[in-house]
């Protein structure tokens, strides 16, 4: 559960991040991504030590961003929000003799790990399985026109029905994304290459890209 609450990481990690400026909340978070690196770290060495590591896929992703801020729990644009600070994280994968250590900044997504996995493994996928081989999309520099995504309310209130649940959806296209409310009102869009804080909203002057990009988000799931 590293690096959720509660946050009680070891002292001799947590004396790295204390200092002036920095409130003992923020720290004590820092303090504990950094055990949660140190027990990665620990794994895979086992791995290595077993003689394991070049038989073993190892795959490394978030589930979302969290942001410390120094007056609250969470940030408003972080943790449960369409914005990139609570949504874009790393998916890394760990096969020596298979993967060449790289960084790679084309589009992915977590429904691309099922066949990135089965592909590994030398099963075919459903052809009705969505997402994509990241192995094959770095090796033959193939590239998706867009990734899309939804945020839904911490505490569902219908599983069987996903919509019910909805606050937000969003799609990133190139260098804009733009984050659609569920009642279709508030429509927000950004350059977030020259804009990655997400701070100047671009939909009203704009027009054309964002019908644009609705019709995309709406191709792809309609709520």
């Amino acid at each position: 559960m590293l690096p959720h609450a509660p946050h009680n990481p070891p002292e001799r990690i947590l004396a790295r991040y204390r200092g002036e400026g920095r409130s003992l909340h923020v720290a004590r978070y820092q303090a504990m991504c950094e055990w949660f690196d140190e027990t990665c770290g620990q794994l895979l060495d086992y791995l290595d030590r077993k003689g394991l590591a070049d038989n073993t896929l190892v795959v490394l992703v978030t589930d979302n961003g969290w942001i410390q801020d120094e007056d609250s729990a969470r940030s408003v644009r972080s943790k449960l929000t369409p914005y990139d600070a609570g949504l874009r994280t790393p998916i890394v994968l760990r096969w020596p003799g298979h993967i060449e250590p790289r960084r790679v900044l084309a589009f992915a997504s977590s429904i691309d790990l099922a066949p990135t996995i089965l592909a590994a493994c030398r099963v075919e996928p459903p052809r009705d399985l969505p997402g994509m081989n990241l192995r094959r999309l770095v090796r033959e520099n193939t590239t998706r026109e867009a990734v899309f995504g939804e945020v839904f309310l911490h505490t569902a209130i219908d599983s069987n029905n996903p919509a019910t649940n909805l606050t937000h959806r969003w799609i990133r296209a190139g260098q804009w994304k733009m984050i659609l409310p569920k009642d279709g009102r508030g429509t927000e869009l950004y350059d977030v290459v020259s804009d990655p804080a997400e701070k100047k909203d671009l939909a009203a002057r704009e027009p054309a890209q964002v019908q644009r990009l609705t019709a995309m988000l709406d191709q792809w799931w309609r709520p």
